[in-house]
């Protein structure tokens, strides 16, 4: 397999740019994930890491995250230092194998207890698991007016920033 592939050369855009390089690397993690879910026995489920963005204001940092059919009470946010904040959960996902006919239509299905049908997954791209991000502040934080909200799979967390102090003057007795 040639790694350079002239449909991925920068020369029939007329600007050189670097796609085909990137391309090439997502090509190499996938296969890597896939050769190690050989090696280890793993069916290669994905792991679930959800996605944040972070915003410092003036008075304080605004982290936004992702995080699409976790339920609230699956995530926990804590402060394990001064300056740096958690945020842990788990998203379950449960599923069932069953018999391909269900795809085809057909009359034969096979039930499991219950008189239920059985599906069978063909493709399972969905990720699931525990999670945990790690965020450190560059800065001292007011840990006690921290507030967060959950609304349509997104959570929202303000960290206000520790109020500076000024210069103290001490007299001496």
């Amino acid at each position: 397999m040639s790694l350079w592939h002239p449909r991925f050369s920068h020369t029939h855009s007329g600007a050189p740019g670097f796609s085909s390089l990137f391309r090439m690397l997502d090509d190499f993690d996938r296969y890597a994930a896939q050769q190690l879910g050989k090696f280890e026995g793993s069916t290669s489920v994905a792991t679930f890491s959800p996605r944040f963005d972070l915003a410092e204001h003036n008075n304080k940092y605004v982290l936004q995250g992702e995080l699409p059919g976790v339920a609230p009470q699956n995530v926990e946010i804590e402060f394990t230092d001064d300056q740096t904040l958690v945020v842990r959960g788990r998203t379950e996902h449960s599923r069932t194998e069953g018999d391909p006919a269900l795809l085809e239509g057909t009359s034969e299905t096979k039930r499991v207890e219950g008189g239920e049908q059985k599906p069978r997954y063909w493709l399972s791209e969905r990720s699931y698991g525990e999670f945990s991000r790690v965020f450190t502040f560059p800065a001292a934080v007011d840990q006690d007016k921290v507030q967060a909200k959950f609304k349509d799979g997104v959570l929202d967390i303000t960290v206000p920033k520790a109020e500076k102090r000024g210069g103290k003057r001490i007299t001496i007795q």
